[in-house]
């Protein structure tokens, strides 16, 4: 489903040039449990937003389902985000002043869906993550777990194929974390390719297969033997 090819990514900050991804190789089959993993400062978060389109390598190419996407524009790459890929993050990024409902039907405000739909979808996205009965709670009135789950429901809406999480148990304590792992183990039950960054291992341990990045290089990889 997901194909890099020898992608490289160089910033510049200031006169100085970082190479934060030096030249990495990868394939993830459609339906696979992934999790990237490395110390801080390794490339793993950069390496992610290229897979997720969220950015553009310097060089190299990369393919979804055959396709090359790293030439297209942002009208499409945003096309291609919006149908293709969920996203969950390790701050939430969620609307501070609006209710779970709001937050999760953003994408779908986005797609040009109508209101009654949307609401219908988001009704049935909270309830798979367990919220149905937080439908009209801010943020603010949310445990931290609570609000990975309604950005787990939001990155859900459209049915994506594939879904990435940056750090999603960052924030979170144990229990909570654990919930959410859980929660991707579901996910990826039900067909979902899962990608996702992680300095922990209880959370890596979940996956098929793990990807160690160190500066900015893929380092080695482990298959897990689920039972």
């Amino acid at each position: 489903m997901i194909q890099a090819i020898d992608i490289k990514k160089t910033y510049k900050v200031g006169k100085v040039k970082v190479e934060a991804i030096r030249g990495v190789d990868l394939r993830i089959e459609k339906g696979e449990f992934v999790c990237i993993t490395g110390p801080s400062g390794s490339g793993k978060s950069t390496l992610m937003h290229i897979l997720g389109c969220l950015d553009r390598p310097t060089l190299g190419k990369l393919f979804l389902d055959k396709k090359e996407v790293g030439k297209l524009n942002d009208n499409a790459l945003a096309e291609v985000r919006n149908k293709k890929i969920g996203f969950v993050f390790q701050q939430f990024n969620l609307l501070p002043r609006s209710t779970a409902l709001h937050n999760v039907e953003l994408p779908l405000i986005y797609a040009g869906v109508r209101m009654r739909e949307r609401i219908q979808r988001a009704k049935l996205a909270l309830e798979k993550v367990g919220l149905s009965h937080r439908l009209y709670h801010q943020p603010n009135e949310l445990s931290g777990g609570e609000r990975q789950r309604v950005a787990v429901a939001r990155a859900i809406i459209n049915n994506p194929p594939i879904i990435l999480a940056d750090e999603p148990t960052g924030n979170l304590d144990s229990k909570a974390g654990q919930g959410i792992i859980e929660l991707f183990q579901k996910l990826h039950e039900e067909g979902h390719t899962l990608i996702v960054v992680t300095h922990e291992r209880y959370v890596a341990k979940y996956s098929e297969r793990i990807i160690h990045i160190r500066d900015g290089l893929l380092e080695k990889e482990e298959i897990n033997h689920l039972t």
